[in-house]
């Protein structure tokens, strides 16, 4: 397998984690949401985060009091919808090209992944779109962000921070290492017909904290297939409790 070095890419990374956390100092100072997000929030959510039978995640995604509901029947990102709730129930489900805030909606594969990353009792959302395979090399996503919640039914946060990921074709929630916070398992391609799936760690400070020599060589498993089968599927459960049975919507 040939050996690929990316030291432009990562300083240009590098610059653009620079930006974004100048960003969200900023607007952390002066207490304001990014425009088109949800007011910042002043306290914890009124509504109690659970998963229903199915597996689908009920939790107050935009801060307005109300149950909303995060489902996604691939487990790889590809079908992620929300469903906001409203006076009369929930409203038409929102896709995950639509919460990409229409920035590369229109690439091959547009993924997203919902779960409390940093801890802090809101939901938050990554969500990644990558183009068309063009061989050996791996190509870079034309997004791959996780955005603080609450966020709107365009994908707009609190604050958005540049996650480092090579080219994606599958994203899930995880639990790698065993502490309060949710993980993400990104099953990408590396280049020369080599997959392989990789964590990116839950961070209080920044959602998902980037890959480290460490945790690629804890946690990433190679594999030469195209299709993500190898994601984790032990996140979710491991974090919020079951919804009970006389739980309600809206």
């Amino acid at each position: 397998m040939r050996t690929t070095t990316r030291p432009k890419r990562h300083r240009r990374l590098l610059g653009q984690a620079a930006v974004w956390a100048t960003v969200a100092a900023l607007l952390t100072a002066c207490g304001e949401s990014a425009a088109g997000a949800p007011p910042h929030p002043t306290g914890s959510p009124g509504v109690t985060s659970c998963l229903t039978p199915s597996g689908d995640l009920l939790a107050d995604i935009d801060a307005d009091g109300r149950t909303d509901r995060v489902s996604d029947p691939s487990r790889t990102g590809a079908r992620l919808t929300i469903a906001f709730g409203g006076k009369t129930g929930y409203g038409a489900p929102v896709g995950v090209r639509k919460l990409v805030d229409g920035s590369g909606s229109g690439e091959k594969d547009v993924l997203g992944a919902v779960a409390d990353f940093d801890d802090d009792g809101w939901s938050d959302l990554v969500v990644v779109a990558t183009g068309q395979n063009q061989g050996d090399d791996a190509i870079e996503p034309a997004v791959a962000k996780v955005v603080s919640g609450p966020f709107s039914a365009s994908g707009r946060g609190q604050r958005t921070r540049h996650l480092d990921l090579v080219e994606t074709r599958g994203v899930a929630v995880a639990d790698y290492d065993h502490d309060a916070r949710p993980d993400l398992a990104v099953f990408s391609y590396s280049g020369d017909g080599v997959y392989q799936t990789e964590a990116r760690l839950g961070s209080a400070e920044t959602g998902l904290a980037d890959a480290t020599a460490g945790t690629s060589t804890k946690y990433t498993v190679y594999a030469y297939q195209r299709s993500p089968v190898r994601l984790p599927r032990s996140g979710l459960p491991r974090f919020y409790p079951e919804c009970g049975k006389a739980r309600g919507h809206g």
